[in-house]
């Protein structure tokens, strides 16, 4: 008869190995290049997104095109160069009559799988930081609270950008918003000639302009757009600014991740999480929030992350993105039993392919499976 103490000890090393093995898969599975696409998010029967995602992506999408057109509509109509029509003025300044988006959704909207990313990301966040809140318990005198009155002043500023940041996006008031801001550059800049290209088609098929006489007027205002873009940091590069800001002080420990989650602010927990292990803020999101493999646990053993700090956030973090409690308990209780066991050698060996750049990661990926391989 074998000793009961040493098979639950094999058990529990056999869980460690799968928990590592699980990691490494998954790193080869996140990251851009995921297939995604801007219809996959708009249209309930092509995507695999909750109720709440999807509605929360589309008033971003939606929200996003509507203050591009507003913007490029007012331009026109304050500067010059505007063919002589009256019916095309008047509908460019019916604000309450939404053109480019209807044109977008019958063309089919642009194939942009880093704005697909970024919508799809900040939906998850929103689905996230709404359940959060529900058992949020927050310290009104908190450290983070605090940080924009630290005594550095370099962590104070930053400490009032992220707030701002956040308070941009607007998701406290159940209103998820995305500014273009919030965009990278180059995604920023195919968005806003994409909906001046569907007020040009617009001007042609209804009004039946010629449009070499509109692309002058357009192209113009867009260009200026493009110039006048704010410095405003999205959310998430805010956070992560902060984030090595503090973590150079040596400030961020298994309290301040804590406080950070149960507030309901994951991203600038991700961004903790991130300068800590070294990797890229879309890998310490990816990591966090998956529910089918436990790299969360991973990811805070590799930083130190104490065994009972560590439980409570993959409870807290399994609650939000499982949303049904029972199982979340299940799945946390399944992996924590591990979190004593895993060797320094072979978490930093789960978490190397986390560490590569993104782009090169899927493109292994990407490889492996047209050579019906497997990502190693």
């Amino acid at each position: 008869m074998s000793d009961p103490v040493n098979s639950r000890s094999e058990t529990v090393d056999e869980r460690a190995s799968a928990l590592l093995a699980d990691a490494v898969r998954a790193a080869h599975r996140s990251g851009p290049g995921t297939g995604v696409t801007l219809a996959d998010l708009v249209e309930p029967e092509r995507n695999r997104l909750s109720e709440v995602e999807r509605t929360a992506i589309r008033r971003m999408f939606a929200g996003l095109v509507d203050s591009i057109e507003g913007e490029i509509r007012t331009r026109l109509l304050t500067g010059a160069g505007l063919p002589d029509m009256a019916e095309f003025t008047a509908s460019l300044g019916a604000a309450h009559v939404a053109i480019a988006w209807p044109i977008l959704a019958r063309a089919g909207f642009p194939e942009d799988g880093e704005l697909a990313d970024l919508l799809e990301r900040r939906g998850k966040s929103y689905s996230i930081i709404r359940q959060l809140r529900r058992n949020a318990v927050t310290d009104e005198n908190g450290r983070l609270d605090m940080l924009v009155q630290h005594g550095d002043r370099d962590i104070a500023a930053h400490a009032m950008k992220l707030l701002i940041a956040e308070s941009r996006i607007n998701e406290r008031f159940d209103d998820p918003r995305l500014g273009r801001n919030d965009l990278p550059d180059l995604v920023d800049q195919r968005l806003v000639w994409t909906v001046a290209a569907a007020l040009r088609d617009y001007g042609e098929r209804v009004h039946r302009l010629d449009g070499a006489v509109l692309d002058g007027p357009i192209t113009n205002v867009a260009c200026r757009m493009l110039e006048d873009r704010g410095d405003e940091a999205p959310v998430d590069a805010a956070a992560m600014s902060l984030a090595a800001k503090l973590n150079d002080a040596g400030l961020i420990d298994d309290r301040l991740l804590a406080e950070a989650l149960n507030g309901a602010r994951p991203i600038f927990y991700a961004a903790m999480l991130a300068v800590r292990a070294g990797i890229s803020f879309e890998m310490a999101w990816d990591m966090a929030i998956m529910p089918d493999a436990p790299n969360h646990m991973l990811v805070l053993k590799s930083i130190g992350v104490e065994r009972e700090a560590a439980s409570q956030l993959l409870v807290a973090m399994l609650h939000a993105v499982l949303v049904e409690d029972r199982k979340a308990d299940e799945v946390a209780a399944d992996w924590i039993e591990t979190y004593d066991v895993l060797r320094p050698d072979d978490i930093e060996a789960a978490m190397r392919p986390w560490r590569l750049d993104p782009v090169y990661r899927s493109a292994i990926a990407r490889l492996a499976v047209a050579d019906g391989g497997a990502s190693r």
